[in-house]
């Protein structure tokens, strides 16, 4: 990782989770009370619960409609004396505007963290994500191009932070036996059996299961339900998930070349109907985890694309995603990010890794004919 990004190894740190290396980085540079952190109001849960696990305050802004990322204009009526952090959330794998944010950041002496968490294979100014700025953070959770289950990575060009990040490393926890074990099941059976149609018929029994705590997830019912810290929250990544993230990094520029080649025909065929494609700034290089689409009568859409099998991601029906209601547990408040809240409403995010000739890619163009009018 650290050759990709231009780092040294000791500048890269391994932990369970990407929400963990967000932590451990909020940690790092000495974030806590009183502090604040700039995050999207388009984003998982996850992020301001690692923003309020280092005992600091999440300040929301809204969102560019365009690049789904935080609006530069918006982080500069939201930055304060107290602001320490601004999160440059990649969206979907599109960079945020780094050098607007680097800009408004700048004169309060605060930290741009870039997100990327769904960013890793795409670049910014010609660089790969993560590399123009001070730290950055990647998941390697189930969805992602580069998979081991679970799993976060922390990258810093600082060797002050590095040195900070390599203790928090350290003491960090081993993850238990039996998630190890389990872990290594599912990651054996994914590799064997997954397909778009086995994948979208698992994935609510997986999302339920895993939250109960019976399998280790993505999110567990304690991260869902309020904002404390869950005890075993803090663990790095297993040497067979390191030794894993290695051997897969090798694949990731063909992995996202297959990503582009899908994202470029859903492109082109919105275009040709007169509907909006994903939009591609100059600056940045699309790495496309998932293709956002914004729909109307969003639950016909998704019923359509269940009939058909086509496995549609619901990356963020809500501002703070999964939370439906009661967000201002995390300190969010309805109606003050209206871009944000106008998008959650409408979007569905197409599957990218999926073979353009093949039974499921071609479930994915019959979806989009028959559903023309409720796409915008």
């Amino acid at each position: 990782m650290g050759d990709l990004i231009g780092v040294p190894p000791e500048h890269v740190t391994l932990f369970w989770r990407g929400r963990v290396a967000l932590h451990a980085i909020l940690r790092g540079l000495g974030i806590g009370p009183g502090d604040e952190v700039i995050v999207p109001a388009f984003t998982c849960v996850a992020v301001p619960n690692a923003v309020i696990y280092a005992g600091a305050t999440p300040v929301y802004v809204d969102i560019d409609e365009a690049t789904y990322t935080a609006d530069p204009a918006a982080v500069a009526s939201a930055m304060s004396p107290r602001t320490r952090v601004v999160l440059a959330q990649n969206t979907f794998g599109l960079s945020a505007d780094l050098d607007a944010l680097a800009s408004v950041a700048r004169p309060y002496g605060a930290v741009v963290v870039d997100d990327c968490t769904h960013g890793l294979g795409g670049t910014y100014r010609g660089r790969p994500n993560g590399a123009a700025a001070c730290a950055a953070f990647y998941s390697t959770q189930w969805s992602k191009p580069i998979s081991t289950g679970l799993g976060g990575i922390a990258v810093t060009t600082d060797p002050q932070l590095a040195a900070a990040l390599a203790a928090l490393e350290r003491s960090a926890a081993e993850p238990r036996a039996l998630d190890r074990a389990l872990l290594g099941a599912m990651l054996f059976a994914r590799e064997r059996l997954a397909t778009q149609r086995t994948l979208r018929a698992g994935r609510s029994v997986y999302r339920t299961i895993s939250r109960a705590g019976l399998v280790p997830g993505s999110s567990g019912s304690a991260e869902l339900e309020g904002t404390e810290m869950p005890e075993s929250f803090v663990a790095r990544m297993s040497a067979f998930q390191a030794r894993l993230a290695t051997r897969r990094l090798a694949t990731l520029a063909a992995r996202i070349r297959r990503r582009r080649a899908a994202a470029q025909r859903y492109s082109a065929w919105l275009a040709a109907h007169r509907r909006t494609p994903a939009y591609e700034p100059d600056a940045a290089e699309h790495a496309f985890l998932r293709y956002p689409l914004r729909v109307i009568e969003r639950d016909a859409f998704v019923a359509d694309a269940d009939r058909r099998g086509v496995l549609l991601g619901d990356w963020f029906h809500s501002p703070l995603y999964p939370i439906a209601g009661g967000l201002d547990r995390w300190g969010y408040r309805r109606g003050e990010h209206p871009v944000a809240e106008r998008v959650a409403a409408e979007i569905v995010n197409l599957p990218t890794d999926v073979a353009l000739g093949g039974r499921d890619g071609r479930a994915v163009e019959e979806l989009l004919e028959a559903s023309v009018a409720r796409i915008l």
